[in-house]
């Protein structure tokens, strides 16, 4: 199964629109005076157009700006560059950011956005670089990068997390310590940006988003100033605004406080019928995965590739017993009306079930479960690889009539140069305990959500795969509410403010206009 059939992440950026302008003596990092590489971190002179005047505090230069941080300044030319400045999916390998700057404490990121203010470069923020439009980096982009701040602590019930930590040693960490978070599953996402855009995951039903154990929240704001968030203090508007809508519009968050959960030996189950039961099975789970007991999570997964008869499976997990589980998916092969060509239940320890979906399970040493590299954030040993695609999103307040699963099954032809597919996850439980204006997540009242992710050849167009991809989200278009999951960022939706944050929009207008006024924080769907 696509390992990111249970995505709930994106890190997303923080971007601004003014362009760069570079001093007439000063390049960024790794340049010579003609843009070419050097593969040092020093900054050279250049004929270039003037630079507006740096406020007192703020470098005067690349090199001044290289020499003010702690943690490394990365430039075109640099050694280590090609990693440096990549996104996790190679269709974003073609943009030319500035420069990289590792935050090695918060004081870094004041001095990067000072620079980045004092000389109107744009920035991006990038923490896993997960980010579906690829908004974690930019042309001409300073990225400042928050990989560094990773610490992960936890004690009494609560759990202190950097906000360059990466989901799997979020899991494995607060695991020695028999709990955890609700999640997603991508090893590489960062918590950053899963947590502010809301951030499902296999135990959401039973614990709610990630952003529904977020009580704290600690950030920059553009103008350097360090605040902390949560739902009693002075900020608390702020914090209703970073649980769903936080990604790249409010500040930097450099750290989170969550409420952790018992994290119990759990059981995992996956299921496949042959593809002419496909209809029966999507009419069937669609009834039976939002309404099962809260600890039981499920996915339907669709999937069609070239030379090949499409695939439908569902995917369980559950924090009950094994016995629960069991019975539960029998009750689902009864609603088919056949059982499945292929059943797999086990139970596992909490830690062995996410290094699983992780596509972790395999691997001898811990550290193989990340992307590889010296860069933070990855690791000399890594072992995972990137990947390439697109993905758009639907939110289903209620099942897809027959007329509707007709249409689904349809667009499940194979994609030439690539493949398809499209992911349903059960809704319901915990997350639609809370209200849907009580965080800036509104989507509190749909009972699936949809995931159409079309993936193709590294280095090729892949227009065969993005027309696929377009035609299947528009064909559940009649069937489903409008809304859409903002971590899977879509730059093809029109209204994406009503799509993202329905109601809450204009009160989230108002909050960074109160707290970015310059828009430092901008990107093609900033608030």
């Amino acid at each position: 199964m696509h390992r990111r059939t249970f995505l709930t992440t994106t890190t997303a950026a923080a971007l601004a629109a003014t362009t760069t302008a570079c001093t007439g003596k000063d390049q960024p990092p790794g340049t010579d005076s003609k843009g070419t590489a050097t593969g040092t971190r020093t900054a050279l002179t250049s004929a270039a157009t003037p630079t507006p005047t740096p406020t007192p505090k703020a470098p005067a230069t690349w090199t001044a700006l290289a020499k003010s941080l702690d943690g490394p300044l990365i430039g075109p030319g640099d050694r280590t560059w090609t990693t440096a400045h990549q996104l996790y999916n190679t269709r974003f390998d073609t943009l030319k950011p500035t420069a990289v700057a590792y935050a090695a404490h918060p004081d870094d990121i004041r001095t990067a956005l000072s620079y980045a203010r004092a000389h109107r470069i744009p920035v991006a923020i990038r923490n896993g670089g997960h980010s579906y439009a690829g908004w974690s980096s930019g042309d001409g982009r300073l990225i400042i990068d928050v990989s560094t701040l990773n610490r992960v602590r936890a004690s009494a019930g609560e759990a202190v997390v950097g906000a360059g930590a990466k989901l799997i040693d979020v899991y494995r960490a607060l695991a020695a310590k028999g709990v955890t978070v609700p999640a997603g599953s991508c090893p590489t996402v960062g918590i950053s940006g899963l947590t502010l855009g809301g951030g499902h995951g296999v135990v959401s039903r039973a614990y709610g988003l990630t952003c529904d154990s977020l009580t704290r929240a600690t950030l920059i704001t553009a103008d350097g100033k360090e605040i902390t968030a949560d739902a009693t203090g002075a900020h608390k508007d702020l914090f209703w605004a970073l649980r769903g809508a936080g990604n790249g519009n409010f500040g930097i968050v450099t750290e989170f406080r969550f409420r952790t959960h018992p994290a119990p030996r759990a059981v995992s189950a996956y299921l496949s019928w042959p593809w002419r039961k496909a209809a029966a099975v999507v009419q069937a789970w669609q009834e039976w995965g939002p309404d099962q007991p809260d600890e039981i999570w499920s996915s339907l997964h669709l999937a069609a590739a070239p030379g090949r008869t499409p695939t439908v499976s569902v995917a369980a997990f559950s924090l009950g017993t094994y016995g629960e589980l069991q019975n539960a998916v029998d009750r689902l092969a009864d609603r088919v009306g056949a059982s499945a060509s292929h059943v797999s239940l086990k139970r596992r320890t909490y830690q062995e079930s996410m290094e699983m979906y992780a596509g972790c399970s395999s691997f001898p040493t811990d550290a193989r479960c990340h992307l590889p590299g010296s860069a933070p954030g990855h690791s000399p040993q890594g072992s995972l690889g990137r990947e390439t695609y697109a993905a758009r999103s639907d939110f289903f307040d209620r099942s897809i009539p027959p007329a509707g699963v007709k249409a689904l099954l349809s667009r499940l032809t194979p994609v030439h140069g690539g493949a398809g597919s499209i992911a349903f996850t059960a809704l319901g439980g915990a997350v639609n305990r809370v209200p849907p204006t009580a965080t800036a997540f509104v989507h509190r009242r749909s009972r699936m959500l949809a995931q159409y992710l079309a993936s193709w050849r590294p280095g090729t167009s892949g227009k065969a795969a993005r027309s696929w991809l377009d035609s299947a989200h528009d064909a559940m278009r009649p069937y489903a509410s409008g809304a859409a999951y903002q971590n899977y960022t879509d730059p093809a939706l029109k209204d994406w403010r009503r799509a993202y944050y329905g109601d809450a929009a204009p009160r989230l207008a108002r909050l960074k206009h109160q707290y970015d006024p310059d828009r430092v924080f901008t990107f093609p769907q900033a608030l």
